[in-house]
């Protein structure tokens, strides 16, 4: 019975080793922050505006296609007037783990290339302080070459994010635009 497994196992490390090893890189892997402008939310919630953070990995199809899997830490901030006049600033934080999804499209000079970008996932409840909820992003990107492999990339697009606290109650979501500058390495 064991045997069996063992070579079950070593014939699918193989089949890995050899399909990774077809390609010039098999992974890519990116870090990027930038900024996050809030555009609508749903009704009695101020506009929202920010900062993220993102960690993306995954497979890289012969450089025509990338799917992988990311996390990240939003931080978004707004501006409310209370009931009695004063007021305050809400600060909300969302742990999102989502697939990322990546294709270039058309080259624009020797160093340069544009492509698009599609991120779907959920963020999930870790304490008070991190709201859950669906976080789906989608925009253009253009990376530019650095050294071979490794490209400067800038990324513009629209993104949903949904907000659920399981403390407070309430449930909302922003529509907002996004712009980062990261490190993309394939």
């Amino acid at each position: 019975m064991m045997n069996k497994y063992t070579l079950i196992l070593v014939f699918l490390m193989c089949s890995t080793v050899i399909s990774v090893h077809a390609q010039r890189r098999g992974t890519y892997t990116l870090l990027q922050a930038g900024g996050i402008f809030g555009m609508a939310t749903s009704a009695e919630q101020p506009v929202m505006h920010g900062y993220q953070f993102q960690f993306a990995f995954g497979r890289n199809f012969y450089d025509r296609m990338y799917l992988g899997l990311g996390i990240g830490n939003d931080v978004y901030r707004g501006r409310a007037t209370l009931a009695n006049g004063s007021r305050s600033t809400r600060r909300v934080n969302t742990l999102p783990i989502f697939a990322d999804f990546r294709v270039p499209v058309a080259p624009v000079s020797v160093l340069g290339r544009l492509g698009l970008l599609a991120n779907a996932g959920y963020a999930p409840s870790i304490g008070a302080d991190f709201f859950k909820g669906f976080v789906g992003k989608a925009g253009i990107t253009y990376g530019h070459m650095l050294v071979g492999g490794s490209d400067l990339l800038f990324s513009t697009g629209y993104g949903f994010q949904q907000f659920d606290s399981r403390y407070s109650g309430s449930s909302f979501y922003q529509h907002s635009i996004f712009l980062t500058i990261g490190l993309f390495v394939h």
